[in-house]
């Protein structure tokens, strides 16, 4: 009977400390045994080095502990992250699930994003999951542009080099010296230049005011004429208007049809400028009067006479000069 006592104590023994030691692992790994609260999952490619027993926070706030980490072969062997919730706290349907650092030594945590989706989240389901940047990949992201920078500085630096080696030729120093010395007189001549033209500015400085002043003048009479000139514009404009409107080519028309006329022969002045004999009867006519003319200058009393009594003196055709 004493045996069956002693087996039984040891065995309850045994069972109470096989209990404390499981309680007492899982509560070094921050897991409460005790604890039904909710179980969600996400997957991940890569964890970061998350391990179980790792806190879940929401905005800094510890409400759960990772339980269980596990590769899914339905999965493509994706990493399976079980998250024990032991707050009621309300999570919706698009919460992300994100690993980051929850202190400087860089101990793996996950953070809750919490969504906007109006539907909650109940056991068993699954959380969008991301992954925080190392501090590795923040270091690399500042460091590989400072790298590249570099690199072209010390490019650079090198081209310099290069440059002050060739300066330092002997060749190359002469010739800049040669170029120097060219450069100064250039610049000698250039002041001397520049005081010939000062003094002859000086000199002809009545000169050059006299010309502006009459160009000034030129200008102030352009600027007076220009009334003048703007009416005599408007008035050749209205004249060119005018010769517009007229019915000019009827006018050359009519003047036409008056030379055709002349050139047939028709009408008078047709007929005095074709009919030849016309022509020698005017001159004929015109020859007489002439002669009658000078006639009457030199015996004007054969035309004139208040003589009652004395007689007309024939005609006598004046000798021609």
């Amino acid at each position: 009977m004493s045996n069956k006592i002693k087996s039984l104590k040891v065995g309850i023994v045994s069972l109470v400390t096989i209990f404390l030691l499981y309680f007492g692992i899982n509560f070094l790994k921050g897991i409460n045994v005790m604890n039904n609260g909710r179980v969600l999952n996400a997957y991940y490619e890569d964890i970061a080095g998350l391990t179980e027993g790792n806190s879940i926070t929401v905005k800094g706030h510890k409400i759960g502990t990772i339980t269980n980490i596990t590769f899914d072969s339905e999965r493509d062997n994706l990493l399976k992250v079980s998250l024990n919730i032991e707050n009621d706290i309300e999570i919706p349907v698009n919460t992300i699930a994100k690993i980051v650092s929850i202190d400087l030594m860089g101990t793996k945590g996950i953070s809750l994003v919490l969504g906007d989706s109006s539907l909650m989240v109940v056991s068993g389901d699954e959380l969008s999951s991301s992954i925080e940047s190392s501090l590795q990949d923040e270091v690399n992201a500042q460091i590989i542009p400072l790298k590249i920078k570099t690199e072209e500085l010390i490019g650079s630096i090198d081209s310099v080099m290069t440059v002050i080696t060739s300066v330092l030729n002997k060749d190359a120093r002469e010739s800049l010296s040669k170029s120097l010395i060219s450069l100064d007189q250039t610049f000698t001549t250039l002041s001397e230049t520049l005081l010939v033209v000062d003094k002859m500015i000086r000199d002809n400085k009545e000169n050059i005011d006299l010309t502006m002043s009459n160009f000034a003048s030129v200008s102030n009479n352009l600027n007076e004429s220009n009334k003048e000139i703007k009416n005599i514009i408007s008035n050749f404009s209205s004249i060119s208007d005018s010769l517009v409107k007229a019915d000019v080519l009827s006018t050359f028309n009519k003047i036409d049809k008056i030379t055709n006329t002349i050139n047939k022969g028709d009408g008078s002045l047709g007929k005095l400028i074709s009919d030849k004999s016309i022509y020698i009867n005017l001159e004929s006519a015109t020859k007489e009067l002439e002669e009658l003319i000078k006639d009457m200058k030199i015996n004007p009393e054969r035309y004139i006479n208040f003589s009652i009594i004395n007689t007309p003196k024939p005609y006598k055709k004046p000798k021609s000069e």
